[in-house]
């Protein structure tokens, strides 16, 4: 009779995943999955600059050519632009002119949806029960949900982890090298960000090879596939119309984000108030890589993601989506999160994980902001004070516009306008830093001579928090808005406000008509401190305030700040 064999090692979690893939998760597991996504991802668009890939997307269908220089404003004087986007503005474009807006949302649904899928079957390979993969592809997708924006970053937040799994879950697999290839040169053509993958791919073989040197494992075949992999990930981001030259761009980008002039909350390192979830995440996740025993590998994963997350809020996303390729396998070494036989035990334990997912998915569905829907949402673009600049004759000269909106006023207006500034900082940056020292100056010469230069007449506003005005002796002159400061009355008149954008013309080019019609004398909507200091020292004024804010709400009914104006006149 032969000796019994020994007990399975638990020192160490298995080096790598088994040749033979798992069973396939339960159709009904695969099922909410999808749902879970398809929640993700119905909700309004809602970002500043689609408008612009849209637009950029037309240019290339309508030209047959790439877009590699400015079109669509005036004041770059046609730059040179690499567009590492190119093939996703493409995509949008076709898509937004067959199907408008709610193309657009079907698209990022269906993105999710894939993306929760490839979640879950990421963590039932690394041997997690079917419904704790599907608890922590939920958990991965809110937690990336902050950055499920309409751009090209979807196509990274879904890419990035296939390319990885496929690095990782290579062994015993043949031709694996090409799929890999394939993900990172299509990804790398849809978003600039997927130039990160080789560097995960490459971090990801350094923990296979340093837990070869610890001695967790014998197996020496990772070597030459893991060599080879590395190499295809590298070689696959020079698959796109501009070469080497498309590292130039992030390389760019990290260095302009330094520079005092191109403020972009995008780029800002996060802290526990800015990105909590992550850093409960960060917590939970050291915890059962602890617990777990976990392998080299997911422990500089994570590092590596953790790194990119706390450098930049824009890669918080991508830590959350590559995160169970780490975690799942550790996770699956214990006891809560092991597939297991069927039975009372096991029922229970997906009887939680479905309530819990259950729980969280009517939670995304129900954040107030921004709506589920299919279309823009309302609120966050220019709509009405574009209509009213169309209906008084006002796109006629040029427009200043500030960076929110130029997105979607290239999306609107060109080719018939251009505008003023958008958000892509790398061609604009010569104009930022020029306005950057004009406000640091406080130099109101300066800006107006910038406004004159460029013969701008018209300008559409968003709101800016008031700043606090002092004398050169220091006197506190109170808070006032940015239109009251860089636009003064003497110069310049209101003539159109909502809870979005405030309408300003040159009262030297302005019409008459439109003056008399449509001028607000007293009620600056960004000013409102110092329009509630005129109301305590002249009470005469609330009737002409009052007939101006009547006028406000009857081009907008459910006006917000209208509303709020209102009540200074009536404290009580």
């Amino acid at each position: 009779m032969p000796p019994p064999a020994p007990p399975p090692s638990t020192d160490a979690e298995p080096a790598t995943p088994s040749p033979h893939p798992r069973p396939a998760p339960p159709a009904a597991i695969v099922v909410i999955a999808v749902l879970v996504g398809l929640i993700c991802g119905a909700h309004q668009i809602a970002n500043t600059s689609i408008g612009w890939h849209i637009a950029s997307g037309r240019w290339m269908i309508e030209h047959r050519a790439l877009l590699d220089h400015d079109v669509f404003s005036f004041t770059s004087g046609g730059v040179e632009w690499i567009d590492h986007e190119w093939l996703f503005q493409i995509l949008v474009a076709a898509l937004y002119d067959h199907g408008g807006a709610p193309a657009l949302v079907v698209l990022r649904m269906a993105v999710l949806a894939a993306l929760a899928v490839l979640l879950l079957r990421i963590g039932t390979a690394s041997g997690l029960s079917p419904p704790v993969a599907l608890l922590l592809a939920t958990l991965s997708l809110l937690g990336a949900r902050p950055r499920f924006f309409l751009r090209p970053e979807l196509a990274t937040l879904l890419l990035l982890p296939l390319a990885l799994w496929i690095f990782a879950d290579r062994r015993g697999r043949r031709w694996w090298p090409a799929p890999l290839a394939a993900v990172i040169g299509l990804g790398v053509n849809l978003h600039g960000a997927m130039l990160v993958a080789p560097i995960l791919v490459t971090v990801w073989f350094a923990g296979e090879a340093l837990e070869r040197l610890l001695g967790r494992t014998s197996d020496g075949s990772f070597l030459g596939s893991g060599l080879t992999g590395v190499a295809a990930s590298w070689l696959a981001t020079v698959l796109n119309p501009h070469g080497l030259a498309i590292w130039s761009v992030p390389l760019r980008l990290a260095e302009m984000v330094r520079m005092p002039h191109i403020p972009n909350p995008e780029w800002i390192a996060p802290g526990p108030a800015d990105a909590p979830a992550l850093f409960v995440a960060l917590a939970v996740a050291g915890g059962v890589l602890l617990a777990g025993r976990a392998a080299p590998q997911s422990w500089l994963g994570v590092a590596a993601t953790t790194a990119l997350a706390l450098r930049h809020v824009r890669n918080i996303g991508v830590f959350f989506v590559l995160l169970p390729q780490s975690v799942a396998p550790a996770l699956a070494r214990l006891e809560i999160g092991a597939a297991r036989p069927a039975g009372g035990r096991e029922r229970l334990r997906t009887v939680v994980c479905l309530g819990l997912v259950a729980v969280l998915a009517v939670a995304a569905a129900l954040r107030p902001w921004p709506l589920p829907g299919f279309g823009f949402a309302e609120g966050w673009y220019p709509e009405r004070a574009w209509a009213f600049l169309e209906r008084y004759g006002l796109l006629e000269g040029r427009l200043y516009n500030d960076v929110r909106f130029g997105g979607w006023l290239i999306l609107r207006g060109y080719p018939d306008r251009r505008v003023f500034l958008d958000d892509r900082n790398e061609i604009h940056e010569p104009l930022l830093r020029e306005i950057w020292e004009i406000l640091e100056r406080s130099d109101v010469a300066a800006w107006e001579g910038l406004l004159k230069r460029w013969g701008i007449d018209t300008v559409l506003l968003r709101y800016h928090e008031p700043v606090r005005v002092t004398t050169p002796d220091g006197r506190d002159l109170g808070r006032r808005g940015f239109s009251a400061l860089w636009f003064p009355t003497g110069r310049w008149a209101t003539v159109y406000w909502d809870d979005v954008a405030i309408v300003l013309v040159r009262r030297s080019s302005a019409s008459e008509e439109l003056l008399a019609e449509r001028e607000y004398r007293l009620v600056q909507p960004d000013d409102l401190e110092h329009l509630a200091a005129r109301l305590r020292a002249d009470p005469e004024l609330a009737a002409p305030v009052a007939a101006e804010l009547e006028r406000a709400l009857a081009d907008d009914p459910r006006g917000r700040r209208a509303r709020e104006i209102a009540a200074l006149l009536d404290p009580s």
